[in-house]
């Protein structure tokens, strides 16, 4: 071992104690949105989303989710049913009005309305209401106070959330809204850091993402440091092979990878590689690749990582035509070619042909579908170009860049880091 490791794992064995004892042995909540069906509200009801961070479904028969305002005494139950799976998610759909989209399937429903901007809400293990503006019941499993409550844990309550903004748990210390969001480097990591302080423990968070039971279970931060993925791109070259390429930002008793394949990215997910040899336990960036042949379009692939003691989690699914530079896209009369570099920050170039003068659109979109930005709207004339999409300001995750013509589109991955 050299002394560059040697010294990364010393760090990482000084820190392992603190990181597992402030990952839950218990549900908590997880997310907290209280602007359902309000005017320019994202989703039509509010919501309190919780997360078994533990190796074990945790059945929530009898148990219910109170709340009381922000200086109140009174509390209101909704009671649970059903069950949470291990390092999963349940969903509680609450009152709501007529803006905003429809909840994922909630898991079960309840009639209080809480508060936008500022409240109390406590996880309860029976239904019996609470009482007073900061209980210690010892039926209380879990409890945030938010905006200028009065009641919470720690130190200080957690962010106010609003119109477009949800509270979120994070999934460790060290976590950012932008790391939480779809795509961010903790986005799969799960929402089990609890060091029972409301201030530290939340962010608010702009890319909302409410989760119930049937959601992909994730995976909590490990007693070292969790295994964090960070690219993975599909790349059909040529339409003969498929190069499938991915990067580690840190591992933990990490035995190996396989690369899986399915049709449509929805199920049916089978192994195509070997076992490629991880690197234990480590701190530094790793990366890796396998290519699968022959290359088709329209795959989609994913990688299984394993852990030494037999446990498996997996990375995100990602299309072999979503990143693409295959010459025989020319054969359209356009192409896309991968940016560089990427991973970017804050600036990435984009390059593109056309082999005839038309009008196209350039956009950039976040994992949800929305416009980021708009690069290029107008008549282009044939050749190469390029473009660059300059994203100060913009948090760190992974996007996609669209080339729309007056015929097909092409598509390509970005990862934002910060």
């Amino acid at each position: 071992m050299n002394k560059e490791s040697a010294a990364a794992l010393t760090i990482l064995m000084a820190i392992a104690s603190p990181l597992t004892a402030q990952i839950a042995g218990h549900v908590v909540i997880s997310e907290v949105y209280g602007s359902g069906g309000n005017s320019g509200a994202v989703y039509q009801n509010d919501y309190v989303e919780l997360y078994n961070p533990t190796y074990s479904a945790v059945p929530l028969s009898g148990w219910s989710v109170q709340y009381a305002s922000a200086t109140g005494t009174t509390w209101h139950a909704a009671p649970l049913g059903g069950h949470i799976p291990s390092f999963g998610y349940y969903l509680l759909q609450l009152a709501g009005g007529t803006n905003g989209i429809a909840l994922p399937a909630p898991d079960t429903t309840g009639t209080m309305n809480i508060s936008a901007t500022a409240g109390k809400i406590a996880l309860v293990r029976n239904t019996a209401l609470l009482s007073g503006a900061n209980p210690a019941d010892s039926s209380i499993v879990d409890m945030v106070g938010y905006g200028t409550a009065d009641g919470y844990e720690g130190g200080g309550p957690a962010p106010a959330p609003g119109t477009t903004t949800s509270i979120e748990r994070k999934a460790s210390p060290q976590s950012t809204a932008a790391d939480m969001a779809p795509g961010g480097i903790d986005a799969s990591h799960g929402n089990g850091w609890d060091s029972n302080s409301n201030a530290a423990d939340f962010v608010a968070q702009k890319s909302l993402s409410p989760q119930n039971s049937r959601a992909a279970a994730e995976r909590p931060p490990d007693a070292l440091l969790p295994i964090r993925f960070g690219t993975l791109d599909a790349t059909l070259r040529d339409n003969a092979t498929t190069l499938i390429s991915w990067s580690t930002i840190s591992e933990v008793a990490c035995y190996g990878f396989e690369v899986q394949r399915s049709a449509n990215g929805t199920g049916g997910f089978g192994t195509v590689s070997g076992l490629i040899p991880g690197h234990g336990t480590t701190a530094f960036t790793h990366y890796y690749s396998y290519i699968d042949s022959p290359g088709v379009p329209g795959r989609y692939y994913r990688v299984r990582e394993i852990d030494t003691n037999g446990a498996e989690w997996f990375s995100e699914s990602i299309c072999a035509t979503s990143v693409s530079s295959a010459p025989a896209q020319e054969n359209r009369g356009f192409s896309l070619f991968r940016n560089y570099p990427n991973p970017f920050n804050p600036g990435t170039t984009i390059g593109y042909s056309l082999t005839a003068a038309g009008r196209i659109k350039i956009i950039v979109l976040d994992v949800l579908g929305r416009v980021v930005t708009t690069l290029k709207d107008g008549r282009e004339n044939p050749g190469e170009h390029s473009i660059r999409w300059d994203a100060g300001g913009v948090p760190a995750g992974v996007y996609f860049c669209r080339l729309e013509t007056e015929g097909p589109a092409r598509t390509i991955r970005l990862v934002l880091v910060r």
